[in-house]
């Protein structure tokens, strides 16, 4: 379930916040957007903005940007298909959800392989039966099937084997249709697709500072559908942004905020989320580094930076670059996503089964990483100070019996106080001993089989739009 937060992090002052908006509109006036996609450029030009034809470059007054940022709305929802699970955007709760769009699966056995069309099932079965992690989001991308297909199984699978929020895919007008077309057979039609938004979409700036056709093709139809969208940047510090983190923000802002306002051009009012996937480049190496703690940092200016402009936000957290679940995996996972949750975002996420860089979702790592968002939910849910709580009168009556074991008041909140992981050993080395036990990992694939072979999704897809659904798919598997 999502959960409300208390404890925040905030590294900015209100100056400084300032400067950095105000160093985002030089950006828009002098530096310009590059706006590869000819309806988005019509659209900021109609509203005010003046383009270069040769270089694609879009130069935006401050005033237009202004403008769409007062219709974005602050707060809306994006449904499951059977509306028990609800993902609240901009109400202060926070929701977690997993990798997304893995090329490679690190399977139960530790080996490294191009991800299946069966993996990509197996994964939603294991986020659907996971009690930390709130959305099913596309975990791998199957590469056994042809690719133009592969984002709509997807869609499928998730709306077959999971009851929580899923993720769209807005990657070019075709594509992009083809989703909305499926997800309006579980809606029942077009128009309550639009009235109950059941996809999320992803709508890339490509960094630094560039709209590119199909990625702003797919925003267009998203916000016109009324499916909420996401605007990620993935700015590497040192690479495609500038080495200083103050400098990535600003880089990063002008894209968010251009494609917040794209979105609001093409439908006032269309659901837009401030997104961040950005970090460092190791310049050692060349490589992105997700699990960095300065993708900390960026991860907490960036959704101070949404809650300035009054948008809901979307962050990551739970990467590492770790090529297998080990102690850099759960130290890096573990940090960016504490970080990211004590930054306050509507949205984490990456929270779990991340491993190589998010290029690898691994089975094992979402199990572990179930238990890391429960750690996480009770750190950033802080302490409740109430008469209860304070338990005065439990202090009082009981303090000299030794202990407060039996004590109802006990009874009462110990679940709800106290985390308690599911895979963690939490006892005497006597008892580990001698039960022979068995390394986390061990453990964590043993639960991860047992879910996979027991659990049921509940309530399954109604078989009629199934029907329509598998129908649907062949139709576009005969024409791939």
């Amino acid at each position: 379930m999502p959960f409300d937060w208390k404890l925040r992090v905030e590294p900015f002052s209100k100056a400084e916040l300032e400067k950095l908006d105000a160093s985002t509109m030089r950006v828009f006036e002098n530096t310009g957007i590059k706006v590869l996609e000819p309806e988005a450029a019509r659209l900021l030009v109609d509203a005010g903005a003046t383009m270069d034809k040769k270089t694609s470059i879009v130069r935006i007054p401050e005033q237009v940007v202004r403008d769409c940022l007062k219709s974005a709305p602050s707060k809306f929802k994006l449904y499951s298909r059977d509306g028990r699970h609800t993902m609240s955007f901009g109400e202060g709760k926070i929701h977690l959800g997993n990798v997304g769009t893995a090329v490679q699966t690190e399977g139960l056995d530790g080996l490294v392989r191009p991800s299946t069309v069966k993996d990509a099932e197996d994964f939603y079965k294991l986020l659907d039966a996971m009690p930390n992690i709130d959305h099913s989001g596309w975990t791998c991308w199957p590469r056994d099937i042809p690719e133009s297909i592969s984002p709509i199984y997807n869609i499928y699978l998730g709306f077959k084997h999971s009851t929580k929020t899923l993720d769209g895919w807005n990657w070019g007008k075709v594509a992009s249709e083809k989703g909305l077309k499926l997800a309006s057979i579980a809606a029942g039609g077009r128009d309550e697709l639009k009235d109950r938004p059941l996809l999320l979409g992803f709508a890339n700036p490509v960094s630094p500072l560039t709209l590119s056709k199909e990625s702003t093709e797919g925003l267009i139809l998203y916000a016109r559908n009324n499916q909420p969208c996401l605007y990620p940047p993935e700015c590497l510090a040192g690479a495609t942004a500038p080495s200083t983190l103050a400098g990535l923000l600003v880089q990063q802002n002008a894209e968010v905020l251009v494609s917040v306002a794209v979105a609001q051009l093409a439908n006032r009012g269309a659901p837009s989320v401030y997104s961040s996937v950005s970090s460092i480049m190791d310049m050692r190496t060349g490589s992105i580094a997700l699990g960095a703690p300065e993708a900390g940092l960026v991860q907490a200016g960036s959704a101070q930076l949404a809650r300035f402009y009054g948008l809901p936000c979307r962050g990551t957290g739970g990467n590492t670059e770790a090529m297998s679940p080990d102690y850099q995996a759960g130290s890096e996972a573990m940090g960016t996503l504490l970080m990211a949750a004590l930054s306050g975002y509507d949205f984490i996420y990456d929270a779990a089964g991340s491993i190589e860089s998010s290029l690898t979702a691994s089975f094992t790592k979402m199990v572990l990483d179930n238990d890391a968002c429960g750690e996480v939910r009770r750190i950033v849910t802080g302490i409740d100070v109430s008469d209860e709580t304070l338990a005065l009168d439990v202090i009082g009556s009981v303090w000299s019996a030794g202990s407060y074991l039996s004590s109802p008041h006990t009874l009462k909140h110990f679940r709800q106080e106290h985390f308690a992981p599911s895979l963690a050993w939490r006892g005497a080395r006597t008892t580990w001993n001698s039960q022979k036990h068995k390394d986390l990992i061990e453990r964590a694939r043993a639960k991860c089989k047992e879910i996979l072979s027991t659990h049921k999704t509940d309530p399954p897809l109604d078989p009629e739009v199934d029907k329509k659904m598998v129908k649907y798919l062949k139709a576009l598997r005969k024409s791939a």
